[in-house]
């Protein structure tokens, strides 16, 4: 997927004097998944509640219902799981 990219603060990046455009699907599965459900007023149901996992239990379903979430956005995962130090996220090619 390409589009509009932005760096690790949220603020476009711009080369040249343009937008810069790439590959977008690791910071489109980055904000799906900090989002809290009902962020994203066009999708009312997506949205990962990362943060609320911080220092709470983490939901054993949670991996799943993401895979599930980021294939709805057309991001295909090899891999998603729950570390001690954060989340961990493959994205295929």
């Amino acid at each position: 997927m390409r589009g509009i990219l932005t760096d690790d603060n949220g603020n476009l990046v711009v080369r040249d004097g343009h937008l810069a455009i790439g590959d977008n699907r690791t910071q489109c599965a980055q904000h799906l998944i900090g989002a809290h459900t009902g962020e994203y007023k066009h999708a009312p149901l997506l949205g990962g509640n990362a943060r609320k996992m911080v220092s709470g239990v983490a939901d054993p379903f949670w991996a799943g219902e993401m895979k599930g979430q980021l294939k709805q956005c057309h991001i295909d995962t090899a891999s998603l799981r729950v570390t001690e130090n954060g989340i961990e996220l493959e994205i295929n090619n």
